[in-house]
């Protein structure tokens, strides 16, 4: 059909292809532009969607957080220092106490005589050692060709659970079995023993200055630790004490120390919070207003300019942030509030200082609470949370909006796909018709300049 197109106009000057691409253009620029448009909105209005989504998501989740009773039971602990280290778990009571003379738990630690090397045999023939720690016993065999690199490992694999077993090189040619017990306490104490008729070196029986001066010995007792709570004397075998106050663990650093604590509420962690809130509200919004802006005197318009559906999610949210509840409370009341330009400011001081008058009724205003009767009561960012996943939830007013764009998108392609194979249709036919037409006139020209030839000639030959 190209090859008809270009040779159009040979058989007149009016079936032309320019007159063809011109009608076509003019069709196109009626039909097919309009769709064109509206496609590109909608990949506009898809995009903001997304944005819209996103942000919505974002405020959600800072609602969802200062909504979770959790936060409010996160807490400080002051006073930690090189003797004294105290952790406390969420939940735990408010309080403060003092941790003073403090001894630091031990652990039973054994050293063997010395011996010539590491491969040096403990034994001259057969027989079993018997190790006892923390009231367990432990049977170690052993023959005339076991080392001391021997024993250690049997040790190790026999006893492994509460005891570490090591060799220490003290000199050029002596080498100590090392034992220490896994944890601290009284009960840690180490001890060795030969089986009767039993044959191991004098370096691991007993020390005896006078009979065996070359003899295992302890060279640390296990002990307990102690330490005074409050004044009272406390004794645990471990210097890791977490059953002594209920979610707290005091950890000893060193003997002779001493500390002040206070557990406090971490007010910190909820402040930030309620900041984090108020910058995301002001970016919501914000996106809000660009997207149904309606300034026509600027020629300004936001891609959801007249939908009352979005215009409805400022509303709704902004609505909440500054309502009272039944007992006339407010956001504004705890430092969060709105300028007359709508922008959210929080007030730290305002904060601190209701929050340092009472700590239960913000928790209550902020997250819930329930009454002796065992009524519950919505906190406030528990209501906007419910109102933010009404928004981004699964079937939620987000989800639904996308949908539709995805469809109206769907339909207005299928829409321009068959309005154009129309138009590729209408002008294959026209331009058929036109190149028969222009034929015709060609021929008829043809036809005509041959019979004029010949009056031309008639008249000629007439003279």
């Amino acid at each position: 059909m190209a090859g008809t197109v270009s040779s159009l106009g040979i058989g007149s000057s009016v079936l032309t292809a320019d007159v063809i691409d011109k009608l076509k253009a003019n069709d196109t620029a009626n039909m097919i532009t309009p769709i064109d448009k509206k496609i590109t909105t909608q990949a506009q209005k898809a995009s903001a969607l997304d944005l819209l989504s996103s942000l919505l998501s974002s405020f959600k989740s800072n609602a969802s957080t200062l909504a979770d009773d959790t936060l409010y039971q996160k807490r400080n602990v002051s006073g930690n220092n090189d003797a004294v280290s105290v952790t406390a778990l969420s939940g735990s009571d408010i309080q403060s106490f003092s941790v003073t003379d403090t001894v630091m738990a031990k652990k039973g630690i054994l050293e063997s005589g010395s011996f010539s090397s590491e491969t040096a045999k403990i034994s001259s023939g057969s027989g079993t050692m018997s190790l006892s720690v923390d009231g367990s016993n432990f049977n170690i065999s052993y023959t005339n060709t076991t080392s001391l690199l021997d024993l250690r490992d049997s040790i190790n694999t026999a006893a492994g659970a509460k005891v570490t077993a090591s060799i220490l090189q003290t000199g050029a040619s002596e080498y100590h079995l090392v034992l220490t017990s896994k944890e601290t306490g009284a009960n840690q104490n180490v001890t060795l023993s030969d089986s009767v008729g039993g044959t191991m070196n004098n370096e691991l029986k007993a020390y005896d200055a006078s009979t065996n001066p070359t003899g295992i010995q302890s060279i640390q007792t296990g002990s307990d630790a102690t330490f005074k709570y409050n004044g009272i004397t406390i004794t645990r075998a471990s210097n890791s004490v977490d059953d002594l106050v209920v979610g707290v663990t005091i950890n000893l650093l060193q003997s002779g120390g001493s500390a002040n604590i206070g557990i406090s509420q971490n007010t910190a962690a909820i402040s930030n919070e309620v900041k984090n809130l108020a910058t995301s509200y002001n970016t919501l919004i914000k996106q809000l207003d660009d997207m149904t802006l309606s300034d026509l005197t600027n020629g300004k318009v936001g891609i959801f300019n007249g939908d009352n559906t979005i215009k409805a999610i400022k509303r709704e949210v902004t609505k909440m942030m500054t309502s009272m509840d039944s007992k006339g409370q407010s956001l504004a009341q705890y430092g969060v509030g709105l300028t007359q330009a709508g922008v959210m400011t929080f007030t730290q001081s305002e904060f601190d200082a209701k929050m340092s008058a009472d700590p239960t009724a913000l928790e209550a205003f902020f997250s819930g609470s329930t009454s002796a009767s065992g009524t519950y009561t919505e906190g406030v960012f528990g209501n906007l949370n419910a109102l933010m996943d009404s928004y981004t939830g699964s079937g939620g007013l987000m989800s639904t909006l996308t949908e539709a764009s995805k469809n109206e998108t769907t339909a207005l392609n299928t829409e321009r796909a068959r309005s154009s194979a129309l138009l590729t249709a209408r002008y294959d036919t026209m331009t058929a018709r036109f190149a028969a037409y222009d034929s015709i006139i060609s021929k008829l020209n043809n036809q005509f300049s041959s019979l004029q030839q010949q009056i031309s000639a008639m008249s000629n030959s007439s003279n």
